[in-house]
């Protein structure tokens, strides 16, 4: 903040009273921008790396991490009954989304946006999905609105026509994000990234002109890693989401799991929760967390759904 203030310190007396520094900034700018492209290669360097590269420091962070060993029984005969009944293709990743949603109903001391060192609650709750667009090189996002009242199998309508849009390249918001940071070095990225994070995601203002809308992440964000082979990892919240949670899911595998005193064979799914402690601590998470699982494990205690009739177009 001080460096930034100072910098606009710097353009208003260039323009007020004398333009040298603008001129030497200018020189500086174009200077360090094509030192930074010499040599630069697409390949290696494309917009999803680049905005990693402009995103993150040295790590020195204020993220929490936790895991949960998820027995599947319950939950795929849940999803089982439920694609009986609506005729959509459900799977466990709408069902995360779903239960998340859900879990952090009625709960304003942890869905919240921090906003010039203060905490404030969200209007809604929201959940976002992260969606591997061009074979992993590039990465969407879909969010959920009113996520504490919806049925999975609106989850899984929302979800699946977002995806097709984002993998076709006709999501109109990724499409501006992809022209303007293809072309910007990494520096400006970084700039553009935080500041525009700042203002949709913390202070609530839109720049759909970016493609950016207001408070783009929402509450939490889920990203299924299981179809990339992983049993489980911990993934990073990026500092401009102002999200309190980020949730991962692992692939699906077969373990020795203790139920009713013995020794059973069981599929199972590890999942990771990484949250942010300047909004979230252990205490204040542990009443969404314990809905959340509660949830997983018998899903039918969410809230009523409504039966979808009619099946997802393939």
């Amino acid at each position: 903040s001080f460096i930034g203030i100072a910098v606009l310190a710097g353009f208003l007396y260039s323009f007020l009273i004398d333009g040298t520094y603008m001129k030497i900034y200018v020189i500086l700018v174009v200077g360090y921008t094509i030192l930074t492209q010499l040599g630069n290669s697409n390949r290696y360097n494309n917009k999803s790396r680049k905005c990693n590269i402009a995103t993150w420091n040295a790590p020195n962070n204020s993220e929490m991490r936790a895991t949960y060993e998820w027995d599947m029984e319950n939950a795929e005969k849940y999803l089982k009954r439920k694609q009986e009944e609506t005729g959509l293709p459900l799977t466990i990743t709408h069902l995360v989304g779903y239960c998340a949603g859900h879990a952090f109903k009625d709960e304003s001391d942890v869905n919240g946006r921090l906003r010039l060192g203060n905490y404030y609650p969200k209007e809604s709750v929201e959940v976002s999905f992260l969606v591997s667009c061009e074979k992993g090189r590039d990465l969407g996002m879909y969010k959920v609105r009113e996520a504490d009242r919806k049925s999975i199998g609106e989850y899984c309508k929302e979800l699946s026509t977002g995806s097709k849009k984002l993998r076709a390249n006709k999501d109109v918001n990724h499409k501006k994000q992809g022209v303007s940071l293809t072309l910007m070095p990494t520096y400006l990225i970084e700039l553009v990234l935080h500041t525009v994070g700042y203002l949709a995601c913390a202070v609530g203002i839109s720049t759909k002109f970016l493609g950016v809308p207001k408070d783009a992440f929402g509450t939490c964000i889920v990203t299924s890693i299981g179809m990339l082979g992983y049993e489980h990892a911990f993934a990073p919240i990026p500092p401009f989401t102002n999200v309190p949670m980020l949730i991962t899911v692992g692939a699906i595998t077969k373990k020795l799991l203790v139920v009713d005193d013995r020794l059973e064979v069981r599929r199972k799914i590890t999942m990771t929760f990484t949250m942010d402690n300047r909004i979230v601590d252990f205490a204040r998470a542990s009443s969404v967390y314990r809905k959340f699982l509660k949830y997983l494990n018998n899903p039918d205690e969410c809230a009523k759904e409504d039966v979808i009739q009619s099946p997802i177009e393939a």
